[in-house]
């Protein structure tokens, strides 16, 4: 004898569904359709413009260099606003797929797509890099977001001023945060007390070192790569930012011995961002 189906099972038995879903509610916000890849990065919009960088953050300047090499093409767009990124940082690379790649996604992305790097004659090459990591790039981003001064001019000056008073108070205590964090984990050995002057003490020996490299050539790894493209952010950021430091001094002095890396940053400044950075 078969067992009686359950009342619920025989009334959905009797309804005819003719179409999934029954009912379409139309969405409030569409994405905006793109057809050229843009790069979310902080800033200033064009017509902000107050540099001739298009941003003071080590990161995204890295990555935008990585893309300037490569000669690929994208737009750029200004954002300080991190929480709108896949990971919750910035930069990203937004494709007209919609897929968005985060900054260690760059280099692959850029692989698949045809648009490798140049190939480089520097063999020890990730040794400079995480030298550039650990000792020059915390320096920088000390300078700008966690050093009271820097923070006043930068920070809150450039990035946070067109926000309300407890948002922009909001929005630069985490910013800060977020680097101070950073620099804690590239040097462990400070603990939680930073030192700025201990960090621009190992940022000018790491100088040191890349004076050496660099020599009489013309990119610091041979071809412009990923040595090139870190370096090339910090330097121009350390020349650009208006804020005061014993890093800016020794290199901005008229007698300063780093006059060759100065020359460097600039010149590849001029030959891949031209008048076109904002």
């Amino acid at each position: 004898m078969a067992t009686p189906e359950a009342p619920l099972r025989e009334i959905l038995k009797s309804i005819s569904f003719t179409q999934l879903p029954l009912r379409h509610i139309e969405p409030f916000f569409e994405a905006e359709k793109i057809t050229t890849p843009r790069l979310y990065i902080y800033g200033w919009p064009a017509s902000g413009k107050q540099s001739s960088l298009p941003t003071y953050d080590t990161e995204c300047l890295r990555v935008l260099a990585v893309l300037k090499f490569a000669n690929y093409g994208f737009d750029i767009v200004h954002t300080n606003e991190p929480s709108g990124s896949p990971n919750g940082k910035l930069p990203y690379l937004l494709l007209p797929n919609g897929q968005a790649i985060d900054s260690d996604g760059v280099v692959a992305h850029l692989e698949k797509s045809g648009h490798k790097l140049p190939s480089d004659s520097l063999p020890n090459e990730l040794a400079y890099c995480t030298m550039v990591e650990r000792n020059l790039v915390p320096a920088v981003e000390y300078m700008m977001w966690v050093d009271p001064a820097g923070f006043k001019r930068i920070g809150d000056g450039r990035y946070l001023s067109g926000y309300p008073g407890l948002v922009r108070y909001v929005l630069g205590w985490f910013r800060a945060s977020d680097v101070a964090h950073d620099v804690q984990v590239r040097q462990p050995e400070y603990g939680t007390a930073l030192d700025g002057e201990a960090l621009s003490e190992n940022a000018l020996r790491a100088l040191d070192s890349l004076l050496i490299l660099l020599g009489d050539r013309e990119y610091l790894a041979g071809a412009p790569g990923l040595l090139d493209a870190r370096v090339f952010a910090c330097l121009n950021i350390l020349i650009e930012a208006p804020v005061t430091s014993s890093i800016r001094t020794a290199l901005l002095s008229p007698d300063s011995k780093y006059k060759p890396l100065v020359d460097y940053a600039l010149r590849v400044m001029d030959k891949y961002f031209g008048d076109n950075s904002a």
